[in-house]
Order: structure tokens, then C-alpha cells, then sequence
């Protein structure tokens, strides 16, 4: 035990002192000190301690209690030594102790070592360091304190450690230390049996320790263990770890493959815009310099660090532009939001999911580890020059799975500390921002303020800037309000500011002056009562961005009055109106907000926030869904709360123009939902977006809000919210060839919506089942199940449907041989379709129809219904980040048809030259990065190459001779048979 104080967390809570333990007291006592110490140093306003100890039962004298646990504990806690261990602050209370006088504290510090090691390839380094964290674990954390908030502590330990388990395992793997490992790791597992991760890792550890068998039989164990408890099959990192130990893959003992290099579709440029207003700072642009990276197979890092609203991301954003020519293969940014609430931090995974999205990358093919997405992130960096932005970061661990491998790229990170881990591991250039100099603060206040009205007062702009601290953002809040209101003296304003003091625990400084919590709460107390409430409740929005509508339903306000409201907001500087009717707000102003609603609403009026948002979206979603498809294939959600403002779309443009823009929120508030005892909202939410999700090609997205959607209607017994939640993740097997999972799916739906009487649901069920049957090539099958939807849709009265189940009986009765019967039903489904103006499954009657024209040789009709066909599926797909998605496909496939119908009849030229327009499509879907990267043999990656090399220098030639259309068809059959065998080729193979 060291010398002096210190303290236990991951285990009972306890303390020493000289290695002699200190009664702490009461659980309550206890549990105070625990609240504290989980700070991390940061001050504690009682409110939350309350909150801690009680709940939402705070009793009326809680104050007075806590000050009394708290005087207790300094009494036990006093050694004799001049600082004392707890100090009080404005409103609260904060323990100062060296971060390795806590056991959670060492743990923290020896991850950081950890991941510093590993990013210099030091993998026994790592491992050791791992290991010394886990170590300091002494069984359940906070044991023997109870209360949700000691509860949410407890799991978010141990959620922490088992990351850190799993991390340690995966490089002892990666060192051979599988015989010591495997034991462990079976413990880990039976104490975690739903947790995959560690389930893959014992697979791989028993697989090489040749224990083969016994690694079968874990997936076994597994699999029947969830589908028992969740109605779910293992993930698919699982499944294909499985299936791999089933062939006795030798690469499962192997080390990695060296990846190609990779050519971006688009070049980004996503840096922020420059501020007109930017002051000063000369200095600190000089000194941020583009260094040689020490280590030159590694990229340049700067790290620009300073306190919150010191302006670090408008200078990082200001030099990045002046830099950025040097960049000539993009500029990219993340903000990783590192100081907000723990649930909105932007994770590694995400970020590097972002970061894949601006480098084209399609997000149906990335694996779904961290590790390995960082290496795809990193393969398609490889020698490209890029400048990359990484702004708000929380800490090392947060920035170095984002790190490129190469030093042709420069990383620029802010951050309100000084991460001097990631300065270590990479050697990183520091640029400290201070506060600004009395010269640029004045500077600053006359740009804004008018050179003449600050000339005139200079005793009050020293009192303003000296009440600011000179901190940008404050000076930006007062300059606000001083403009707002010109008749205003600043000596008056000065008056107000000194009269305002107060603490801003994020920016407490040496005395009160250093304090911004003065300005802002100055500038909220400035506002009105509704537009303060506001404010207040746009901290509950899941990003920084928001629309009026969904705001004004969050407070349950007419849309007309929070529109005033936002004007007397953008007026006080608290938002910013970034578009017509979309408001901004910065980081610091949202945990602003945040502090004031834990301070003022109540947990009741918190609930009914949360339940307004939901419902927003819920509503919204829904609209949008009906606007992009006329089926009715959606649980109706109810009327909305008179007080929520769902928001009504023109056109099919403006919904999933909508669905594009809040995909990020619905994902969010999807896991919300289901997370804070709104199941109902969870899975229906994930409906709405189903379509969506599925015409865009967000695969990963679709399998997530749907396996959630299960967890959360499983938990409330909702059998029709369990039944769609398995037709959403019938869609994801099925796309990913795994048909006899998919019709598993799909019958337990059907049983799901029988048990709820539900007609119409039934027939969507059999009609989704018809594809599942069409890609296993069953169109026997299919048509018997477009048999059964027929009969359904017609028994619910569903013209629509009608027209979808006729649509599935023509597009198998031509691939059975039947093309009479074919044009008979297709032309039936087109008069129903066009009646409902269903884009979708309008053009896919025209090409059944076009389809089964070819199969009587009457080619001019073919291509004229195939025109009109992709003259449609191009109306709902013109959109450049749809390139890999099903409509683009769509698309593409009725064009090589539609080439081959104009060749027979005769239409050589207009052949030609859908061919071309087909084979273009085609390069620009192969050539996105990861394709080019590949997923299969070292052999099929040269050859996709190579055909993609082919396509490009068949296009580059314009002359179009009379075997033009022979050549451009071998070279399609070139493509797509390299397309199968990544498999990518069904839809070209047919």
C-alpha cells in the first residue's frame, strides 16, 4: 500500500492512510465520498450528490446532510497536511488528490499507457500495462453501495473493465499466450454470457490452442443462449469467426495482409467555414507550425489545447484553411464533442465510421470491429495527403484510433486539456492558446462592437474585458447583448457583468475573474422566462444542430411562438441560425443548459421532454416514410401529443431529403428510447426509418435500430413491435445471403401478426418473403408467396397492395416461363400502382413488364417500358451519396436490359449508348475505396483491379464501331463475374 492517503473505488469503497485503512462511515457517507472521487477532480454541485444519495426522493434537508457526511469525511480524511482533501466551491464540493492515490485512477493511467504503447507497436508493453490496469480491480465495483446512480456507476465500471479485458486479450492472442489466456477468458464469458466480443475471442484463443472442438462448441452454447433470451443469432464477426473455424482456416493463425493503396471517389473538404471576425492569435498561427513527424512512418500531430471558450476551434479552424491548399487530397473534420455528456461523446467507432463516410467508403462493407475499421481508415489514407481536424477531443484513448499510418497526412487536435498521452506516443507539436491579450480583446470588442462606441468608453471596455477574462466566447455573449441593445452604455453593461459574478465549474480559474459562468448566466437571466426554457431544453436535442419544429415540440410550444422565442436567442448569441428554421448551438452554451436543467426542471418535466422529442421524430418519421412510399406497411403511432409539432413534407424530395439530414438523430434517439423506458417509441421509430435505411444502403444502421428495436419490444411483451422487428432484421440476412435465417424471421413475424389480428401486416410479411425467394432463386416459392400476400392484401382492402402482389406474381411468372400471364398481371399491378403513385414498385412493374416483353420477342415495347422504368428509379436516386445504394442498382441493372432490348430491335446507336451509361454507373459503384481494397484473395483483389482498370479504358475511348456492343458486353461479363465472386454480382449475374 503507498504512503499517505488513498482510496478505493473498483471494489468496496474504502480508504487508507499510511497503509492503515479509515473507517469511512455509513453506507450514505460512503457513497458521498464515492460521488466525489468519481469527479475526477471536478466540482460537485450538491444538487448532483443529492441526486446520488436519493434519487428523486431528495429530502428537504438534504443541504444540510451532506454538509454534514462531508464535514464528517474531512474529519476522518485529515492527515495534518496543508491542503485539505476536500475543499468546497460554489455550490458544491470537489476532492484534490493525485490521480494515483485512486485505484480507478492507476487503472485510467495504465489504459492511457496502454494505448500509448500500442500505437508505437509495442505490443508486450501494452499487454503488460493492460494487465496492471485489470489488476486493480478488487471484485464489484462500489460494492455495497445501492441507488441508480451507484447502480449506472457500477455497470459503466464494469462495461470500462471488460473493454479493457477484451483489449488485453486480444493481444495476448496476438502474442501466443493462448494455453494461460483461454481459462480466463472462459470465466470472463460465463460471467458475461450475452457479451459476443468475449465469446469471439475465447473461440479464437481455444482454436489456437488446438482445442477446435471446444471452440465449436462455445458458438453453440452461445448461439442457443441468445436465441433463447433475445430471439437473435450471433453477430456477424461471430458467425464468420465460426464458419472460418469450421474450414480450420489456417489465416486464423496468421498475421495481417498489407493493404493496397485506394483512390478516393470525391475529394473531401469538410473544414468549417472561416470566421470573418477572427483577432489576433499572429503568434500562435507562426508557431503552429507543420513539423517532421519523429518517427517518419508516422504522421505529423499537433495538439492545440486551452480552457473552454478560448476560441480553439475557430484558430484551428483559421489555420486549417490557410494550409489546406497543401493538402491536395482533402481536409477532413470530426467533432468529437469530448466534453459533453458521456452518451453524446463521439466513440472511435463512430468517429471512424464518419470519417470512412467522407472518404466514400460503403457502409454495407466495413467490418464492424474498431480495429478493424482503423486499419480500412488507415489503408485508405496510404499515401494520400490529407489534413485532418480533430476538434473537442476528450482524451488520448478518443484520438489515436484516428491517427493515420502515414506521414504524408497532418492531424491537428483541440482539446480542453493537454493529452499528454497522445504527445508522448506520437511526438506531438503543442500550441497552448491563452486567453487573449488586452489589445486583441479590445480588438475583438471593436470589430463588433464599432470602433467609435468602444473609443468612447475605455474605463468600461476594461471592465468588460476584465470581467470576461478576456475569454472569446464570453466577450462574443457580451458583445451580443450590447449590440441587441445600442442605447445601452457599456458602463451600464460593465455594471451588469460585475454584479452577475458567479462559477462556471469548466472554467474556474485563480480568483473570480477567470470564472465565464458569470457572463453566461448573466446573458440567461437577460432572457425572458419562455425563451430561458428554451434554451434550457434544446440541451436535451441529440446534436448541435436542430429544427424549429422539433424544438418547439421538445417545449411543447405553437411553432409560431418558438420561432419569437429563437429570435430573442440568436439576438442574445445563445444560438445561431445556421439555415432558415435550423438553429446551431455551441458546445459550451449546450453543458450550459445542461447544468440549468438539472438545477431547475424536475425529473417529471425531464421525462416529458424526452417523451415530446420522441414523439417529434416518431410522427415526423412516419409522415416521411408515407411521402417516399404509398403502402401502408407502418404500425400506425396514434394521434401526436397536442403539444408536439410534427413537420408535413411537399414532396418526395423534402422527406428523404429530411430522413438524410436527422439519420444520425433518429439512430440516437432510437437507443434512447429504448434505453429510458420508451420501448414503444424505440421500435416503432425503427420501422420508419426501415425503407429509408434500405433504399440508401445503410445495412449497418438497419441491423442496429432493428436488433434494438427487439431488445426493447422483447422487454414490454409487444408481440407486434417483436414482429417487426424481426422483418427488419429478416432484410438485413437476407442481404447478406443468409436466406434460411430470413424465412425463419419472416414466419415468426407471420405468428406475431396473426396473434395480433393484423391483415395487412401479414401480407407485407409475404410479400417481403417473395424477394427472400427470388434471391435463392425459388420463384416457385416466390410466386406461391405472392399468391398468399394477394389474397391478403385483397381481404384488407388494399388497393396498393393489390398492385404489389400482382407486381410479385408477374415477375415469377416470367422467370417461369410464362410471360403471357406475366403482361396480363403486371399490366393489372402498373393501373393499381400509377392510381397510388407508388415510385418504387411502379418501376419495378416496368421492368417486369419490360421483361417479359423480351421473352416474347417483342423488343421496341420491352424498351419502352424500361425507359419509363429507369426514367423513374432516376427521379428517386439522382443523389451522388446513393452510389452504392439499391436504387442506384436498380438503375444500373435496367439499363444493361434496357441496352439489350434497343440491340434486338434494331436500336444499335441507342444501345450503345445505354450500354455505356451502364458501364459507367458499374466503374463508379466497383471504385469505391474498400472495394479497391477488397475482402477476398490477394488474386481477386488484383483482378477487380484490373477489371476496373478495363472499364475505365473502354470508357476513355469514344469511337463506337460496328463491335462495339460485342466488346462492351465481354467486358460487362468481365465485371460481373469478378463482382460474384466478391459477392457483389447477384444483380448482374442474373
Amino acid at each position: 500500500m503507498k504512503q499517505g492517503l488513498a482510496f478505493g473505488l473498483l471494489g468496496p469503497v474504502r480508504a487508507w492512510h499510511d497503509g492503515a485503512e479509515l473507517n469511512l462511515g455509513s453506507p450514505q457517507q460512503r457513497l458521498t465520498l464515492a460521488t466525489l472521487l468519481l469527479a475526477d477532480g471536478r466540482a460537485v454541485p450538491v444538487e448532483e450528490i443529492a441526486a446520488a444519495l436519493w434519487g428523486e426522493s431528495v429530502p428537504r434537508a438534504a443541504r444540510g446532510t451532506i454538509r454534514t457526511y462531508v464535514q464528517r469525511l474531512r474529519r476522518i480524511l485529515e492527515t495534518g497536511e496543508a491542503d485539505p482533501v476536500i475543499v468546497s466551491t460554489g455550490g458544491g464540493y470537489a476532492v484534490r488528490v493525485p490521480e494515483d492515490a485512486v485505484d480507478l485512477g492507476r487503472f485510467r493511467r495504465d489504459v492511457r499507457a496502454a494505448e500509448a504503447a500500442r500505437a508505437r507497436g509495442e505490443i508486450r508493453a501494452a499487454a503488460e500495462l493492460y494487465k496492471s490496469a485489470v489488476q486493480e480491480w478488487d471484485g464489484e465495483p462500489l460494492a455495497g453501495l445501492h441507488g441508480e446512480t451507484a447502480d449506472a456507476e457500477r455497470a459503466r465500471l464494469r462495461r470500462r473493465r471488460l473493454g479493457v479485458v477484451e483489449e488485453l486479450a486480444g493481444l495476448e492472442l496476438d502474442l501466443g499466450r493462448c494455453p494461460d489466456l483461454v481459462e480466463r477468458l472462459a470465466a470472463e464469458a460465463q460471467a458475461e454470457p450475452l457479451r459476443e466480443r468475449l465469446h469471439e475471442l475465447l473461440m479464437l484463443g481455444l482454436y489456437r490452442a488446438g482445442r477446435q472442438a471446444e471452440a465449436l462448441a462455445v458458438y453453440d452454447k452461445l448461439r442457443t443462449l441468445l436465441a433463447e433470451e433475445l430471439g437473435v443469432d450471433p453477430g456477424p464477426t461471430v458467425r464468420e469467426l465460426h464458419y472460418r473455424i469450421l474450414r480450420a482456416d489456417p489465416e486464423l493463425l496468421g498475421g495481417p495482409r498489407e493493404q493496397p493503396k485506394v483512390t478516393p471517389v470525391v475529394t473531401p473538404a469538410q473544414l468549417p467555414p472561416d470566421l470573418p471576425a477572427f483577432i489576433g492569435r499572429a503568434a500562435e498561427l507562426a508557431a503552429l507550425t507543420m513539423p517532421d513527424p519523429p518517427d517518419q512512418s508516422c504522421p505529423a500531430v499537433a495538439v492545440v489545447h486551452g480552457t473552454a471558450g478560448v476560441g480553439k476551434t475557430t484558430f484551428a479552424v483559421r489555420w486549417a484553411h490557410q494550409v489546406a491548399a497543401d493538402f491536395p487530397d482533402g481536409q477532413l473534420y470530426v467533432d468529437l464533442r469530448g466534453f459533453e455528456p458521456e452518451e453524446v461523446v463521439v466513440e472511435p467507432r463512430e468517429a471512424v465510421w464518419g470519417l470512412l463516410d467522407a472518404l466514400c467508403v460503403p457502409t454495407q462493407l466495413r467490418p464492424d470491429r474498431l480495429d478493424a475499421l482503423t486499419a480500412l481508415y488507415r489503408s485508405v489514407l496510404a499515401e494520400r495527403r490529407c489534413l485532418i481536424l480533430l476538434d473537442n477531443a476528450r482524451d488520448t484513448a478518443q484520438v489515436l484510433p484516428l491517427l493515420p499510418g502515414n506521414p504524408n497526412c497532418f492531424v491537428l487536435v483541440t482539446s480542453r486539456v493537454e493529452l499528454s498521452g497522445l504527445v508522448a506516443a506520437t511526438g506531438a507539436h503543442t500550441v497552448a492558446l491563452d486567453i487573449l491579450s488586452e489589445e486583441d480583446a479590445t480588438a475583438f470588442l471593436a470589430r463588433r462592437l464599432g470602433r467609435a462606441r468602444v473609443a468612447a468608453e475605455p474605463e468600461a471596455v476594461r471592465a468588460i474585458i476584465a470581467a470576461c477574462a478576456r475569454l472569446p466566447l464570453a466577450l462574443a455573449v457580451v458583445c451580443a447583448r450590447a449590440a441587441y441593445h445600442p442605447a445601452f452604455s457599456l458602463a451600464a453593461v460593465a455594471e451588469e457583468l460585475e454584479a452577475a459574478r458567479g462559477g462556471l465549474d469548466a472554467f474556474t480559474g485563480a480568483d473570480s475573474r477567470s470564472d465565464v459562468r458569470s457572463v453566461l448566466s448573466w446573458s440567461y437571466r437577460a432572457l425572458s422566462v419562455p425563451a430561458a426554457r428554451l434554451f434550457r431544453l434544446l440541451s436535451f436535442h441529440p446534436s448541435t444542430s436542430i429544427d424549429l419544429r422539433a424544438a418547439a415540440s421538445l417545449a411543447g410550444l405553437p411553432v409560431a411562438r418558438a420561432q419569437a422565442l429563437f429570435r430573442e436567442l440568436t439576438a442574445a448569441h445563445l444560438v445561431a441560425e445556421i439555415a432558415p428554421g435550423r438553429f446551431h448551438t455551441h458546445d459550451l452554451l449546450r453543458a450550459y443548459a445542461l447544468e440549468l436543467v438539472a438545477a431547475q426542471d424536475s425529473a417529471a418535466d425531464q421525462r416529458a421532454v424526452l417523451r415530446r422529442g420522441l414523439e417529434h421524430h416518431l410522427h415526423t418519421a412516419y409522415t416521411a416514410a408515407r411521402v417516399l412510399s404509398a403502402h401502408q406497411d407502418l404500425p400506425a403511432p396514434g394521434e401526436p401529443d397536442p403539444a408536439v409539432s410534427p413537420r408535413g413534407f411537399a414532396s418526395y424530395e423534402q422527406a428523404l431529403d429530411w430522413f438524410i439530414l436527422e439519420h444520425p438523430v433518429l439512430i440516437g434517439l432510437t437507443q434512447r428510447a429504448a434505453t429510458a423506458g420508451f420501448e414503444r417509441q424505440a421500435w416503432m421509430l425503427a420501422w420508419m426509418m426501415r425503407h429509408y435505411l434500405d433504399w440508401a444502403g445503410h445495412w449497418r444502421d438497419l441491423e442496429t435500430v432493428n436488433r434494438t428495436a427487439l431488445r426493447a419490444a422483447t422487454d414490454i411483451g409487444d408481440t407486434l413491435g417483436v414482429a417487426y422487428a424481426r422483418r427488419g432484421i429478416a432484410r438485413i440476412e437476407a442481404h447478406h445471403g443468409r436466406f434460411g435465417a430470413a424465412r425463419t424471421l419472416l414466419a415468426e413475424s407471420l405468428t406475431g401478426f396473426t396473434v395480433a389480428g393484423d391483415t395487412l401486416a401479414r401480407a407485407y410479411t409475404h410479400r417481403q418473403a417473395i424477394g427472400v425467394r427470388q434471391l435463392e432463386g425459388d420463384y416457385a416459392g416466390a410466386l406461391e408467396e405472392a399468391t398468399a400476400a394477394l389474397a391478403l392484401f385483397r381481404a384488407a382492402g388494399s388497393a396498393v397492395g393489390e398492385g404489389a402482389g400482382l407486381l410479385g406474381l408477374a415477375a415469377n411468372q416470367t422467370r417461369l416461363g410464362r410471360p403471357e400471364d406475366a403482361l396480363v398481371s403486371g399490366g393489372r399491378a402498373l393501373d393499381l400502382l400509377m392510381a397510388a403513385g407508388d415510385l418504387y414498385d411502379l418501376a419495378l412493374t416496368l421492368e417486369v413488364l419490360g421483361r417479359a416483353c423480351a421473352a416474347l420477342g417483342r423488343f421496341a415495347e420491352s424498351a419502352g417500358y424500361r425507359e419509363r422504368g429507369i426514367e423513374l428509379s432516376k427521379s428517386m436516386a439522382n443523389r451522388g451519396d446513393f452510389v452504392t445504394s439499391l436504387l442506384h442498382r436498380m438503375v444500373t441493372s435496367a439499363l444493361i436490359y434496357l441496352s439489350e432490348a434497343r440491340y434486338q430491335a434494331g436500336q444499335h446507336d441507342r444501345a450503345n449508348a445505354a450500354l455505356r451509361e451502364a458501364l459507367t454507373r458499374l466503374h463508379d459503384e466497383l471504385n469505391e475505396p474498400y472495394l479497391v481494397i477488397g475482402g477476398g484473395d490477394g488474386a481477386t483483389e488484383d483482378a477487380l483491379r484490373d477489371v476496373l482498370t478495363t472499364l475505365a479504358e473502354f470508357l476513355a475511348d469514344p469511337d463506337e464501331d460496328a463491335d462495339w456492343y460485342d466488346r462492351a458486353g465481354t467486358v460487362l461479363h468481365k465485371v460481373a463475374s469478378t463482382a460474384e465472386e466478391l459477392g457483389l454480382g447477384a444483380y448482374l449475374t442474373e
